[in-house]
């Protein structure tokens, strides 16, 4: 990794990655932002919604209408499972599926309670389709999210395409991801981290993800009804000299400690530009390129899955 990259951030220091009941005990809950899109628009509850939602990197946003998170919530509960038949098929098995592309397939993390099933969107035939039709929803969500935040920072549509590498536009990165929290393992559950592309939409039904705000470890809780949004790096950089800068905050899940059976699952839908595209910052004259996609990626996302728990 470079140390002269324009897009490195400065380290963070931060505690070592607690257990779930030390968590409970000493991060207190953000009050997040709430918001909800209507007519592809997105509308915070609060007038401070906005800003806090800047600050924090995180907000809170009402599922939207017609979203069924049923097929999700099977799916992220079965897929490290052999693969089985009857009602199970195509929920199954993926822990020896073929890898389709860069940064895709299933992976089991050495240095925490992780494993995970990436797959991007050009690839969803594999998956059952009512899952692919989910993500697609949850997808058109986070764009719609992404060209809300851009027109409010001051950029116009009409740069939204190149910015995004064509995110904006139908096309860029549409990862979906599948996580599955093993306590049997006696390490973290995941990584200190910054998300590396523009919006991530997650959902989790359960407390366990810390993000460090305002200088303390936060505790950042689901709601019910709500998927919870965090802003990744890209959108840090390419904001990050307007008149609101848009954070990427560092965030991480507890070590699980609990019985198998009841493990830790969570999903998401990342939204990131193209491997080929590139990373910008907007300035009052203008964009200013600073890198590719496919270098800030080794840079950001090499990092994430180490053992080096300074590393951020």
């Amino acid at each position: 990794m470079s140390r002269s990259s324009a897009t490195l951030r400065a380290p963070v220091r931060l505690p070592p990655m607690p257990g779930e009941a030390a968590a409970a005990a000493a991060c207190p809950p953000i009050v997040m932002a709430r918001a909800r899109l209507a007519d592809g628009q997105l509308r915070f509850l609060s007038p401070d919604g906005f800003a806090r939602a800047a600050r924090h990197g995180f907000f809170l946003l009402q599922i939207p209408d017609g979203l069924d998170l049923a097929p999700g919530d099977r799916f992220v509960r079965h897929f490290h499972r052999p693969a089985e038949t009857g009602p199970l098929a195509g929920y199954t098995g993926y822990r020896d599926a073929p890898a389709p592309g860069p940064y895709e397939g299933y992976f089991d993390r050495p240095f925490d309670q992780w494993e995970n099933f990436y797959i991007e969107r050009r690839h969803w035939r594999m998956i059952p389709p009512e899952v692919a039709r989910m993500g697609e929803a949850m997808a058109e969500a986070g764009i719609a999210i992404l060209r809300a935040v851009l027109d409010r920072v001051g950029i116009p549509a009409d740069e939204f395409g190149r910015l995004t590498g064509r995110l904006t536009e139908g096309g860029g990165h549409r990862m979906l991801a599948f996580n599955h929290f093993r306590p049997d393992k006696p390490v973290r559950g995941s990584k200190f981290h910054r998300d590396s592309g523009w919006v991530t939409v997650l959902r989790s039904t359960e407390p366990g993800l810390l993000a460090w705000i305002d200088g303390a470890l936060c505790a950042v809780d689901p709601e019910p009804g709500h998927l919870i949004v965090n802003f990744g790096s890209a959108m840090e950089v390419l904001t990050e000299a307007t008149a609101t800068p848009i954070r990427a905050n560092v965030h991480g899940v507890v070590r699980t400690e609990r019985p198998a059976a009841a493990a830790r699952v969570s999903y998401v839908v990342f939204l990131d530009s193209d491997l080929d595209q590139d990373i910008w910052r907007w300035r009052p004259d203008g964009p200013e390129r600073l890198q590719s996609v496919a270098d800030f990626a080794v840079q950001e996302v090499g990092r994430t899955y180490d053992a080096d728990d300074a590393n951020l």
